[in-house]
């Protein structure tokens, strides 16, 4: 097989074997995602207040209007993962506690792996026209899938996998091919489908099309919007039945308070860019963009052979819809996004980051950085890829201590032994490098991966110190992973566990998704 066959090899065979759906974890942006779909399919309804007595009370990401409960999330990533709530179904069953993870499983694979696989061959094959040798292309499928959050998101029911592939491929079609009717009204499609998918899409989408007009196209832009019509339709109809009236979004009904706080701030929480933010974005040791993909800086030595090859409108669409997702995202007190793997809203930047890298891979630096990318992005999402914001490096402050424990994240080795689920995601990560780093260069990755474990070790140094901080991560062990006594054990011996904690930990094993088998 060619480098290029194995990585995509190895990429889609963790995407089969992994089940990222915790017992007992309500992961909020999945969850509202899988109550409106089984609102819709059940009851014909987009109201979900029928679905969530499944959930118990710990889901936040809502909407309420007059008393009536809607999922707080734009409806596009749902309606894309619906085909997978319905052939879910029929082997999982009805809604219930058991049959969640059998249907999420089905709903991830439509709304998030599929367009991360339909992204990955577009950039194969785009980058194999204008000229990229093989293993150049090589290296931009690993760093696309396994080097940065495309790999975590590509597995998981949030709407950025969605939206980077919609962006990306509007941009292929507006700026790289021969500009012809029906690639405009696609064009108009896409990023119709991204805004109806993330409301703050509409800044990138924005700019692409504008910079694909020249002066006397106003044709293209007819088209354009034609294209994506229906789906401003579609978000139209559904906020006025839901919140209204066209206008009326989630994000300004939101039901928990501090949701609802934040949104009152600027428009729906966006301010002003903020220099601290922009530099959190980047750098912020748990969740910064260079923190898990340093790689990425190597993306502007491949800006000149995009130029050369696509034209100076395409290199400067590429290079803005990115720097506006940044720009956009500084402005908002919330962008770390929660419990997550790196900045998530800037997933929708990382194609555009990442494409000229099949221009310019070749050096130390790509090896060793991405070394280092694929351990931090690979090592956290494999564990649990929800991580709390206290984790620094959280690969090795949050991640490895799990494993170390022989913990990994539900995947379908589970059911026939732990070492195998331990071991066989890793190897096909492992696999994968190996493919595209061979003889001098793979020794330069493997310094890559040590330079990450050594940082994350000094990390898990420093936080073990803090005794709140052992018991998040015993927490999350313990209930989440099912690891009976992590908790106590992370507070210490003879260390009494707040007792508030111990009523949430006795409410949340109540809730579903059910167990699995971790140890067997």
């Amino acid at each position: 097989m060619t480098p290029i066959r194995i990585v995509m090899a190895a990429w889609l065979l963790l995407a089969l074997l992994l089940v990222p759906v915790f017992p007992h974890f309500i992961s909020p942006n999945e969850m509202s995602r899988w109550a409106l779909a089984a609102a819709i399919v059940e009851s014909g309804t987009i109201e979900v207040s029928s679905i969530l007595p499944i959930l118990g009370s710990r889901l936040e990401d809502l909407s309420e209007v007059d008393g009536r409960i809607y999922s707080n999330k734009a409806p596009g990533g749902t309606l894309v993962a619906l085909p997978g709530y319905l052939a879910g179904r029929i082997f999982a069953g009805p809604p219930s506690a058991e049959s969640l993870r059998g249907v999420l499983y089905a709903m991830r694979w439509a709304g998030s792996t599929l367009p991360m696989l339909a992204l990955a061959l577009v950039m194969l094959k785009l980058a194999r026209r204008y000229g990229a040798s093989e293993d150049a292309i090589a290296f931009l499928l690993l760093t696309t899938l396994f080097g940065t959050v495309c790999f975590t998101y590509g597995l998981l029911l949030f709407s950025h996998a969605l939206v980077a592939s919609s962006l990306f491929l509007a941009w292929v079609l507006l700026f790289t091919v021969r500009e012809e009717p029906w690639r405009d009204y696609a064009a108009g499609a896409l990023v119709g489908l991204a805004v109806l998918s993330e409301y703050p899409a509409v800044i990138p989408s924005t700019l692409l099309v504008l910079l694909s007009l020249r002066r006397r196209s106003p044709e293209r832009l007819v088209r354009i919007i034609l294209g994506g019509i229906p789906f401003a339709l579609a978000l139209a109809a559904y906020n006025t039945a839901a919140f209204g009236g066209p206008f009326q979004l989630s994000s300004g009904h939101e039901r928990a308070g501090e949701f609802r706080e934040l949104a009152d701030s600027g428009l729906f929480g966006i301010g002003l860019p903020s220099p601290a933010i922009l530099l959190r974005l980047l750098l912020d040791p748990s969740k910064g963009l260079l923190i898990f993909s340093p790689f990425l800086l190597l993306a502007p030595a491949g800006w000149k052979q995009v130029k050369a090859a696509l034209g100076r409108r395409a290199l400067a669409a590429l290079i803005a819809a990115p720097l506006s997702i940044l720009i956009f995202y500084a402005g908002y007190p919330n962008w770390h996004g929660g419990w997550t793997v790196g900045p998530r809203y800037l997933v929708a930047a990382l194609p555009f980051l990442c494409f000229p890298l099949a221009f310019a891979w070749r050096g130390k630096a790509a090896a060793v950085l991405t070394g280092y990318s694929v351990t931090a992005v690979v090592v956290t999402s494999l564990a649990f890829p929800f991580v709390p914001g206290a984790f620094p490096f959280p690969w090795g402050s949050f991640a490895f201590p799990m494993i170390r424990d022989g913990l990994v994240g539900p995947n379908a080795m589970h059911l026939v032994s732990s070492s195998l689920a331990l071991g066989v995601p890793f190897a096909l990560a492992i696999i994968a490098v190996m493919a595209v780093f061979r003889r001098s260069q793979l020794a330069l990755a493997i310094a890559g991966v040590v330079l990450a474990m050594v940082l994350g070790h000094f990390a898990g140094r420093s936080v073990d110190r803090s005794i709140g901080i052992r018991i998040q991560r015993g927490y999350v062990q313990e209930v989440y992973l099912l690891d009976r006594g992590a908790l106590a054990e992370s507070a210490g011996e003879g260390i009494p566990l707040p007792p508030r904690l111990m009523q949430r930990r006795e409410y949340e094993m109540t809730l579903p998704p059910t167990a699995w088998p971790f140890r067997k």
